[in-house]
């Protein structure tokens, strides 16, 4: 599928989509086996509302972009809350340089930028906007990024020194671009390398570019984005990382890129997305939306929740996940949907090798890998899937569902559907193995070897699982409710699957299979 079809494609589904108000949550799921309970919803971050320590009208007097830069620089030069206004009305500021945020000397700095939702920054596709020295703090609010462009890293926001904390709130970055490939290196909005924490909240990333990390490059830095949209970036590398060797010039993570969550052995080592929608991201090697790979050498943890990834595609090279990479550590991925993602090798959906990964309450649907695992592709460490719903999922190879051969798979209360495997059917068409759990409902009922049970004991085989589309079935993610005599409702031997359903919604009397509750 063209890009641009996917993006009409997905602009109506979205055009559809419940308002989730805040979204989000903790990801605070119990491991297989026990009740799982719904995170706390988690609100965007709160604008600064402390008084400016100095406030740019641009409009009175009437400045020329070269004099508003001017003053914007002074103002960063001195530190505190700056406000730029243009007497309320929209302004585009086009630079002339970067604008520098300096460390006072090795003094730790302070500074908060608001746009009012009046200024736009525009780097005039020749410059970096915005370089951040040793030590700083920096919150931005309020503010659009546009038309930036740097060599190698960060160019609407880039800081390879040890910044404190790095937040946004409220921003938009538009054609931020990075032009260099090479491994690590990317980030065309931001990118911030061995900082202590960076928190984006109820931001857009559009048609941004970088090697690794279209949007978003973060580095040895614990990273938490909320309630963000990524549409259309890209990673524009080839080969991978450095790893690889001299061929490993990039291309991982269309979106965001993450390569260890802290180098701080006593900060917290966390990679959390919430209520994020990633749509028609991509990458020329790993990972079309979300590349995560955290410190395997330290506990860290990768949390996902009420998210939407949406034609996102990864398109050569490695060719794993079309939209989420993630390795190390333990992952917890909840109460989101995978649809129309495309793997250029394995994982359409998801490709993780995690120590171990709970994927629960999640929705796959038409998503499709050349390789191994259309839905899901994991090769090593312990996987949990619990009311998981796959549905219309390809391989080209086979297991168009779910590929596993991590240490150990559990599979319970879910509904495998219509999953195909196009090569190669009597190595697994659905699944490639039968895993432990249970209480799970599979279609079509195929004889075939390919249509080995999804789990040892306790699959409910019908001919079809009866599912309605993929749609707004209420809350914050599309999702494919069980119709009127499906057997995934109230489904016997179904436990321990969480209180309520992937839409927030309670349950009708015994917990149905899969994501969705029945009627």
């Amino acid at each position: 599928m063209k890009r641009s079809a996917q993006v009409l494609l997905l602009a109506v589904l979205l055009a559809l989509k419940p308002a989730c108000g805040g979204g989000g949550g903790t990801g605070g799921v119990a491991p297989s086996g026990g009740p799982l309970v719904l995170p706390d919803v988690v609100a965007n971050l709160p604008l600064d509302t402390s008084p400016a320590t100095v406030t740019i009208n641009t409009a009175s007097p009437a400045l020329t972009d070269a004099q508003a830069q001017t003053a914007l620089q002074n103002a960063l030069n001195a530190g505190g809350k700056i406000v730029l206004t243009n007497g309320g009305t929209p302004r585009t500021i086009v630079l002339t340089a970067t604008l520098n945020m300096p460390s006072n000397s090795g003094t730790p700095k302070s500074v908060i930028l608001d746009g009012s939702d009046q200024i736009t920054l525009s780097g005039n596709a020749l410059f970096k906007i915005l370089e951040i020295q040793d030590l700083a703090q920096l919150t931005v609010q309020r503010m659009k990024f546009i038309n930036a462009r740097t060599a190698q890293s960060g160019a609407g926001i880039n800081s390879a020194a040890r910044v404190r904390l790095v937040t946004l709130i409220n921003c938009t970055f538009d054609n931020c671009q990075t032009t260099a490939t090479g491994p690590d290196r990317g980030g065309g909005a931001v990118r911030i390398a061995n900082g202590q924490h960076t928190q984006i909240s109820n931001c857009t990333f559009n048609q941004c570019a970088g090697s690794n990390g279209g949007a978003v490059n973060s580095l040895g830095t614990r990273l938490t984005i909320l309630n963000s949209t990524f549409t259309l970036n890209s990673a524009f590398g080839t080969g991978g990382g450095a790893d690889a060797g001299p061929t490993g010039q990039g291309g991982i993570g269309g979106a965001v890129y993450v390569d260890n969550v802290s180098n701080d052995p006593s900060a917290l080592h966390q990679l959390w997305i919430s209520g994020c929608t990633f749509n028609a991201n991509q990458a020329n090697d790993h990972a079309g939306a979300v590349f995560g790979y955290t410190n395997p050498s330290a506990p860290s943890t990768t949390i996902i929740d009420r998210c939407t990834f949406s034609a996102n595609t990864v398109t050569g090279g490695h060719g794993h996940s079309g939209a989420i990479y993630s390795q190390a550590g333990s992952l917890t991925l909840s109460h989101s949907t995978f649809t129309l993602n495309q793997a250029a090798s394995s994982g359409g959906g998801m490709f993780c090798t995690n120590s171990s990964s709970l994927i629960a309450n999640c929705t796959f649907q038409g998503n499709t890998a050349v390789n191994l695992g259309g839905g899901v592709f994991a090769p090593n460490g312990n996987v949990s899937l619990v009311n998981v719903t796959m549905a219309q999922n390809v391989a080209n190879n086979f297991a168009g569902g779910l590929f596993s051969v991590a240490g150990s798979t559990t599979v319970q209360n879910c509904v495998f559907s219509a999953n195909t495997a196009v090569g190669n059917i009597f190595a697994g068409d659905q699944a490639n193995d039968s895993f432990a759990g249970g209480a799970n409902v599979q279609a079509p009922d195929s004889a075939l070897p390919g249509g080995k049970s999804v789990s040892a004991t306790g699959t409910t085989r019908v001919a079809s699982a009866m599912l309605g589309p993929l749609q707004n079935n209420g809350g914050p993610t599309f999702t494919m409710r069980p119709q009127v005599g499906s057997a995934a409702i109230n489904l016997a031997g179904v436990s321990g699957g969480p209180l309520l359903d992937q839409r927030g919604m309670g349950r009708n009397g015994t917990t149905d299979a899969g994501a969705c509750e029945g009627p």
